[in-house]
């Protein structure tokens, strides 16, 4: 149970460290291929404008023939792209070059055709200029763009490191706070407290194991009980059988004291030692738990005085 929760989050987050991961890697593949794109077109479309240009003063200076064609191809092939094609935003200054382009053609040669290629360049100055603001528009949108999905990646990174540290913190939670109440369980238990018991609330590896726990505490504090009740039932036995023992030696000891007035210290000091004798059998009616100590190296003994003390959660509130 524990383990699957443990994997199903980790999992989870995992999942989503990937799943961002490869968003993140989709949305930056596609802004650097709009920045290709804007690149590519920009040296395509600048290329284009200077190699008809060149065109234009080779029909100046050899005529209409290979040049006019030449001249021609290059056109066409502007045309092509959709910045200047049908619906493209340079369209009108393309068909002005368009238009320009069969005076220069048809021209004689001399002044005729001087002035029908300064009419054609004139255009297609035009067409650069606009294609040169076409082109800076579409760098400004790209880099907006770029800079759009940095701040977004670093948001996004931001946020899913908190969710993951939130995720992180509560997983080790669910750890360590049951682990801090079975450590403190082990703690009583081993201090002899045994009527503490445990509560996880988990019902995982970690509940069976305060479940257990809490058996056997209530195990040992039946067999603490037993105990304590057998030496009990024994105090009744000795009390009984050394008060009838101790009257009939009282009895005996006050004719001996009337017989042997001179004696009357040491009578006085067995009487003492017997009262004594009854007050510690009397004593053991009173034990609340089982309190050891060391007597000899490597044997125990009661201690009677701590035994019959209330334990220390009883004196104190709990612990």
């Amino acid at each position: 149970m524990l383990r699957r929760k443990l994997l199903t989050r980790i999992g989870l987050l995992i999942a989503a460290l990937v799943a961002g991961a490869a968003m993140a890697i989709w949305q930056m593949q596609r802004v650097l291929d709009d920045l290709y794109r804007v690149n590519s077109d920009t040296a395509f479309l600048m290329g284009e404008l200077l190699t008809i240009g060149e065109r234009v003063r080779d029909v100046e200076r050899l005529g209409t023939g290979d040049a006019g064609r030449a001249l021609e191809l290059e056109v066409e092939r502007l045309g092509r792209h959709g910045a200047v094609g049908p619906g493209g935003p340079a369209r009108a200054e393309f068909e002005g070059v368009r238009a320009g382009l069969p005076a220069l053609l048809a021209a004689g040669g001399g002044a005729e055709s001087a002035a029908a290629g300064l009419e054609l360049r004139t255009r297609i100055g035009v067409l650069g200029d606009r294609i040169r603001s076409i082109v800076v528009a579409e760098q400004v949108r790209t880099g907006r763009a770029f800079r759009t999905m940095v701040i977004g990646l670093t948001l996004a990174s931001l946020i899913m490191l908190n969710v993951a540290m939130v995720v992180l913190l509560w997983t080790a939670q669910m750890v360590l706070r049951p682990v801090g109440a079975l450590v403190e369980g082990s703690r009583q238990l081993a201090a002899e407290r045994f009527e503490h018991r445990v509560t996880v609330g988990e019902g995982d590896e970690f509940g069976e194991l305060a479940r257990a726990y809490n058996l056997l505490a209530s195990q040992l504090q039946a067999n603490e009980e037993r105990k304590a009740e057998t030496l009990r039932q024994l105090a009744v036995t000795l009390n009984h059988d050394l008060n009838n023992a101790m009257a009939i030696i009282e009895m005996q000891l006050e004719m001996l004291g009337r017989e042997q007035r001179a004696s009357s210290a040491p009578l006085r000091e067995i009487r003492a030692v017997l009262g004594r004798m009854a007050g510690i059998v009397a004593s053991l009616k009173s034990i609340r738990r089982v309190v050891l100590t060391d007597y000899a190296p490597g044997q125990k003994m009661l201690d009677l005085a701590r035994s019959v003390e209330p334990a220390p959660d009883e004196k104190g509130g709990g612990v």
